[in-house]
């Protein structure tokens, strides 16, 4: 019966010691970097909201709040994929349309 009590006791021990899981892996340098390059390289109104989400979400893991960490952090990532989309959408339909325009204008004389 006692090696009953003392194995319930180990157990209830380490499971009151055993650590949380860790939140899923981010790179924080690598998200303020991508974050600055969208500000440059991309859409820059969304880069900048990027950039702050970012920021945000370094200064929370600093804190250690993990879990409003990687809340930003997946924010920050959703601004910054936007910022390059609207970017390269830019970039990809600005000839097309001046090619359809001057198609047009050859069209009409």
């Amino acid at each position: 019966m006692e090696d009953e009590e003392k194995a319930g006791a180990v157990l209830v021990s380490t499971m009151d010691t055993a650590s949380p899981p860790a939140p899923t892996r981010c790179c924080w340098r690598r998200l303020r970097c991508l974050a600055a390059t969208s500000v440059i390289c991309g859409c820059s109104c969304l880069g900048v909201v990027a950039l702050v989400f970012a920021i945000k979400a370094e200064e929370r893991r600093k804190a250690g709040r993990s879990e409003e960490a990687m809340h930003w952090a997946v924010r920050a990532q959703k601004f910054i994929l936007a910022s390059f989309a609207v970017w390269l959408s830019v970039l990809v339909l600005g000839p097309l349309l001046l090619w359809l325009l001057s198609y047009a204008i050859a069209q009409a004389e």
